[in-house]
């Protein structure tokens, strides 16, 4: 898909942007500002929301893209023929994409001192909104068809309590007991960079406000992806592939923030079902 946006001001042609998915350039884009805490954490609190890119997780369910190309024709093709819905119901128009990227590179160059131009910006956000919605719900898709190869009943969460909880399979047992998983990569609890840390004080706090709301129990499904091979893995835990959360960390429930540690995972990578 490529889209050619012409950008005018005060009746002159600025400039002329593209719009052009290609999945190696957004992983690259998210490795370079990735390195970069402020940048990521714009990005994470005045862009990611639903309100600002639409709820990626439904839209995922509504187009049911066979790739990640595909996903994308689609979430533009499909915001642009219901500019009526909010955002958070269709996504962006591809103006507003540009719109957003251009506000996204001026708010981010700004705290960093750096000059990554907007085909940075651009990429990165398409690797949040396309790519790594694509690749988890694939994921999704086969941690539940394993599930219920075992006997469970498996649901999605809708998109609005994914984000808000962080949860996306809900399972009954046969005892009708209900329970959430969510599915995390291993780099989420092991990584050093301080937005990260800061997400994982996040999905404590959404474990405990969704048992709070609702009363399910989250457990957490963890892989590995093989850049070299594209191959995933999941990782062990005893016999099962699920984590309780406090398998994974150990801290004070009154003060999350200040006592959060992270538990050593061992790195038992298994093909899931083996």
């Amino acid at each position: 898909m490529t889209y050619i946006c012409t950008q005018i001001i005060n009746a002159k042609i600025i400039r002329r942007v593209q719009i052009f998915y290609n999945r190696e350039k957004t992983i690259k884009a998210k490795e370079k500002i990735g390195k970069e805490g402020l940048i990521s954490e714009i990005w994470r609190r005045q862009f990611a929301p639903s309100n600002k890119i639409g709820n990626c997780t439904n839209l995922f369910r509504i187009h049911n893209p066979k790739d990640e190309n595909e996903f994308c024709d689609k979430y533009f093709q499909y915001a642009e023929k219901n500019r009526h819905l909010s955002i958070s119901k269709r996504g962006l128009t591809y103006d507003e994409f540009v719109n957003l990227v251009n506000d996204y590179m001026t708010k981010g160059n700004a705290v960093s001192g750096k000059t990554f131009d907007y085909d940075v910006y651009s990429n990165y956000a398409l690797c949040h909104i396309i790519t790594e919605t694509y690749d988890g719900k694939k994921l999704e898709i086969e941690f539940k068809k394993f599930l219920e190869q075992l006997g469970y009943k498996c649901d999605y969460f809708d998109g609005t309590i994914d984000a808000k909880y962080g949860v996306d399979i809900k399972v009954t047992r046969g005892d009708n007991k209900i329970s959430a998983i969510q599915i995390k990569p291993i780099s989420f609890f092991k990584s050093k960079r301080i937005d990260v840390y800061k997400d994982r004080i996040g999905l404590v706090h959404k474990y405990h406000n969704f048992l709070n709301d609702y009363g399910y129990k989250t457990y957490y499904a963890i892989y590995y992806k093989d850049k070299k091979t594209g191959k995933v893995f999941w990782v062990k835990n005893g016999n099962g592939y699920r984590f309780k959360i406090n398998e994974l960390f150990t801290y004070d429930p009154n003060n999350i923030e200040q006592t959060l540690v992270s538990t050593q995972i061992k790195d038992d990578y298994h093909i899931l079902g083996e």
